[in-house]
């Protein structure tokens, strides 16, 4: 897939976008942020309710100022992508300005309505500029490896490193609010990296990793030896969050992407995947080993999801908080409670949480986006999970492009997430993983149909030709 850009290559404005794009990639988990405005709350978190923004927030604002500059130098024709991408998309953007209305924090709303407005915007530089997951690689590779040099020092230290001035958050397995594993005995803290939550860390390095398998897959075998080395150090820092929804969504995408590859293949490509396995297995293994109980204790071994008073609570939790939301949504179905104000709306509903709750969304994406923006909102969200599906499963030559499988793999890891937490819709990482799964899922299946509508007005065009040289030659 060409990747270049269509502005004058010399003009420092596309380079600028360009870069700033990067950078939001590498930064994307980063929690290191300013606070515009403290808003507090009563028992609630104050990161739900607080106008903040994140360093990748300052990247992402650059990129778009920039593009709208070198837009100016622009000479070709503006791309919105499949309609069936980008329409629900708009929808959905749509649906979060309209919540605002009946928002239970209307100023809460609008500020996150806003920032799908941006979002939807680095949907449109995503498929205007025609990035590929293989165009990507480098900086989600940096991406993990930024966090991997922090998040393994961390499981292994079980404390933080003192990076509290790039963000760190100060880590003590000890101390209550700590995301940590328990057998019942002891305490194991999970790795954070930067990031605000192991589960948010867990999934940024899923997704990254199964970027780096597509590239590996089909890349240089110059470039394996380094690649390899990345994606089994990622693959060791993934484990040491502990996260089983971000566990799940590598193991789904990289089977998906394995699967296809072979499909569109054969097997040439077993030895060296192989080797990648075993080396990175080789990695694993005595992390794994040594914490066999803490991970028995995330697979319910032993009954742990009673016996363990953490993972109970966690399993009670989130059943509680489903319940909530889907009792909250009916009585709001068409407009929801706002964006983003759901926390604000279950404390309304619930004003006293049993013990060790939190007032937080449901962890389940679709419940959220229809709880906060309404079902209209939860349609095109709906819309936005089902149809590039459908579009791929009906097109075979979708299903030999490494460009698409690639980026449907990235796809189907964000969407298993998002069955098991929130932060794919709700927290910044996960809004910039989700659309630009969902850009590169646009752009890799519109080159493949633009080919092939270019070729069919060719042939529509030499048709014409033949018959005004027939007719032509009727008259003579």
């Amino acid at each position: 897939m060409d990747s270049a850009s269509p502005y004058p290559a010399s003009h420092w404005t596309e380079r600028l976008a360009r870069s700033a794009f990067y950078a939001t990639l590498i930064l994307a988990p980063v929690r290191l942020r300013i606070v515009l405005q403290s808003r507090p709350s009563e028992a609630i978190y104050s990161d739900y309710t607080d106008f903040l923004l994140f360093l990748p927030d300052i990247a992402l604002l650059v990129m778009l100022i920039a593009w709208r500059f070198a837009k100016r130098f622009n000479t070709k024709h503006f791309r919105f992508g499949p309609a069936f991408v980008w329409i629900p998309l708009a929808g959905l953007t749509a649906s979060a300005l309209i919540s605002v209305a009946s928002s239970a924090d209307s100023a809460l709303s609008l500020y996150h309505a806003i920032r799908l407005c941006l979002l939807f915007l680095f949907y449109l530089f995503i498929v205007n500029e025609q990035f590929s997951v293989f165009s990507i690689a480098l900086a989600v590779g940096l991406q993990g490896a930024l966090q991997t040099v922090i998040a393994i020092p961390q499981s292994i230290l079980q404390r933080s490193l003192g990076l509290q001035a790039i963000g760190e958050y100060l880590l003590d397995p000890a101390w209550s609010g700590v995301s940590i594993i328990s057998d019942g005995a002891t305490r194991f803290l999970r790795a954070y990296g930067l990031s605000d939550h192991p589960n948010i860390l867990g999934g940024c390095l899923a997704f990254s990793l199964l970027v780096l398998l597509t590239v590996y897959l089909r890349g240089e075998r110059k470039n394996s030896l380094l690649l390899g080395i990345v994606f089994a150090l990622l693959s060791l820092a993934l484990l040491m969050t502990f996260s089983r929804s971000a566990w799940l969504a590598f193991a789904a995408g990289s089977v998906f992407i394995v699967w296809f590859e072979a499909k569109a293949r054969g097997w040439a490509f077993f030895k060296p995947l192989a080797l990648l396995f075993v080396c990175t297995v080789i990695v694993l293994i005595p992390f794994i080993v040594a914490n066999s109980n803490y991970f028995g204790a995330r697979f319910n071994a032993g009954g742990s999801f009673e016996a363990v008073r953490s993972e109970r609570g966690a399993v009670e939790e989130r059943l509680f908080l489903m319940a909530s939301a889907n009792h909250i949504f009916s009585k709001h179905p068409l407009t929801g409670v706002g964006m983003s104000a759901s926390p604000l709306a279950l404390r309304d509903e619930v004003p006293q949480l049993p013990e060790t709750f939190n007032y937080q969304p449901p962890h389940f994406v679709l419940l959220t986006v229809g709880l906060e923006t309404g079902m209209f909102g939860a349609i095109f969200y709906f819309l936005l999970m089902i149809l590039p599906w459908v579009a791929f499963s009906r097109r075979a030559d979708l299903r030999k492009n490494p460009h698409v499988i690639g980026a449907m793999g990235l796809l189907l890891a964000v969407t298993i997430v998002g069955f098991f937490d929130y932060y794919t819709w709700f927290s910044t990482p996960g809004r910039i993983w989700q659309w630009l799964a969902w850009g590169l899922v646009a752009v890799a299946i519109e080159s493949p149909l633009r080919a092939e509508r270019t070729l069919s007005e060719r042939q529509r065009d030499e048709v014409v030709v033949e018959a005004g040289r027939g007719q032509g030659e009727d008259k003579s």
